[in-house]
Formats: C-alpha cells, sequence, structure tokens
C-alpha cells in the first residue's frame, strides 16, 4: 500500500483510495470464507457468528459503494 506520505495529487490519492478499495473486498472474500466453514461444523448453533459476519461483510460492501469513483 502506498505511504501516505507518496500522496500528492489527484492520481495519487485515486491510488490510494483504490488500495483501500482492494483491502476492503479482500477482507470481505476471507469473511465469506470464514462463513463457509462455520456453516460445516456440526457441532453448535452458530447464528450469532453468522449474524455477525453477515452484518460486517453488508458493512463492507456498503463501503465499498462508498469508494468507488467511478
Amino acid at each position: 500500500m502506498a505511504e501516505l506520505k507518496d500522496i500528492t495529487n489527484h492520481d495519487s490519492i485515486a491510488d490510494q483510495i483504490n488500495q483501500y478499495h482492494n483491502l476492503i473486498s479482500l477482507t470481505a472474500d476471507n469473511l465469506q470464507d470464514l462463513k463457509l466453514r462455520i456453516k460445516e461444523l456440526d457441532n453448535g448453533d452458530y447464528n450469532k457468528e453468522l449474524n455477525a459476519i453477515n452484518q460486517a461483510q453488508s458493512e463492507l460492501y456498503q463501503a465499498l459503494k462508498s469508494l468507488e469513483l467511478e
């Protein structure tokens, strides 16, 4: 990720935002993988955890929309 000191113009700001966009997207994907693994467990009720993951994913996807520059 670009260092904040590298922010000198519109292009560098757009690059930084795109890098955060990618990071948020990766995090949302990782949460999806976690959710699938939890669903494979057969030793308990994980609804609370799944609901928390769903909420986090929803907020991450909203952040992605907010960061879209085009």
